[in-house]
């Protein structure tokens, strides 16, 4: 769009201000602009060349929000948007928002409130309520400032817009249940549609689509119905096989010919196992500390803390004592911690 501006005939040439000669697609109809100054802003356009006096001109610095328009949807001040920049956009003015020519609900609700009394920036504000509503259908109070803080008013205030905005909220959203409970009970009264009897078709285009007759009186149903494949036979039914009679309830006696598992404690036959009854000692060992009886098969331990007595090939010869000049008897001691034996001298 900037190269077509750039290049028409119009542009920059000698001292006259560049032109050019687009279409603005305003409220759904195409408006032709014409040799028209590429500075203009949008809200002049309207104005001055399409005269849609809808949106007021207040402050032309983006303030008062009285030039409110839609640009693809967007709420945006008009004094501040190039209007050969929107040539490609979708503008709604105040102007489209009555569709029969009378005033909208927007519109109706902002008279009804007493907001309106001037005039001049109920434009704005009915554009900005629109749009409000149509981002959000159920706006709280605090979203409905928010949305109205960039529209002044210095005669009636906010409160009359405020209310205007909840009174289309609730009556769009009351139309809208209305509608529906409305589709709800046409449906359940309406009577079920019988769907048309099929023509009947041809075997030939039966057997081309895959298809079989539908009707049991048909010529073709007899020919049909041997293209239907033979179920197998069914085959017998298997032989019941007795039941596995289970494990006996306890208590129930042991059948004739079952050897009876013997009480615990019970000494088991010798003769067969060899293992004694359970908690008989097969061999008894012992209190701790008290020799074998039987040498030939293990000596025996000395009491806890009892010397060996049979040192075993020991010569005499002495390794240490015990720290105060008692020679240690042989081979049954270890030198204290840290007491240095005769050859650690020779070391």
């Amino acid at each position: 769009m900037t190269d077509e501006l750039l290049n028409h005939p119009g542009a920059l040439t000698g001292d006259v201000r560049p032109t050019a000669s687009y279409t603005l697609r305003v409220n759904g109809v195409e408006r032709p602009v014409s040799d028209a100054w590429i500075g203009e802003s949008l809200l002049y356009v309207l104005r001055e060349r399409l005269g849609l006096a809808g949106a007021k001109d207040g402050c032309e610095q983006g303030e008062c929000g009285a030039c409110s328009v839609q640009v693809d949807g967007q709420l945006v001040n008009g004094c501040l948007v190039p209007a050969a920049l929107a040539a490609d956009s979708e503008i709604n003015t105040v102007e489209g928002l009555s569709g029969a020519g009378g005033a909208s609900d927007v519109q109706q609700a902002l008279a009804d409130s007493g907001a309106v009394q001037c005039g001049y920036c109920t434009p704005g504000l009915a554009m900005a309520v629109h749009d409000l509503l149509q981002r959000n259908h159920r706006p709280s109070e605090i979203e409905a400032r928010q949305a109205l803080c960039g529209n002044l008013c210095r005669c009636t205030g906010y409160r009359g817009a405020l209310a205007a905005v909840q009174t289309v909220a609730e009556a769009r959203e009351a139309a809208l249940e209305a509608e529906l409970d409305a589709a709800e009970q046409a449906a359940a009264t309406a009577e079920p549609v019988v769907p048309a009897q099929a023509t009947e078709q041809s075997f030939a285009d039966l057997a081309l689509a895959g298809e079989l007759p539908l009707y049991a009186d048909s010529e073709l149903w007899h020919e049909a119905d041997q293209l239907i494949p033979q179920q197998a036979q069914a085959q017998p039914p298997r032989p019941v096989e007795p039941a596995w009679s289970g494990t006996p309830a306890h208590g129930t006696a042991v059948p004739v010919g079952w050897e009876p598992t013997p009480a615990h404690g019970t000494a088991a036959d010798a003769a067969a196992y060899g293992t004694p009854a359970h908690g008989t000692p097969y061999l008894p060992t012992p209190p701790h500390g008290t020799p074998h009886q039987d040498p030939g098969v293990y000596e025996g331990a000395p009491p806890h803390g009892a010397p060996q007595q049979d040192a075993g090939g020991y010569d005499g010869t002495v390794y240490a004592t015990d720290g105060y000049g008692h020679q240690y008897p042989g081979y049954d001691a270890t030198p204290a911690h840290g007491i240095r034996l005769p050859e650690d001298e020779n070391a």
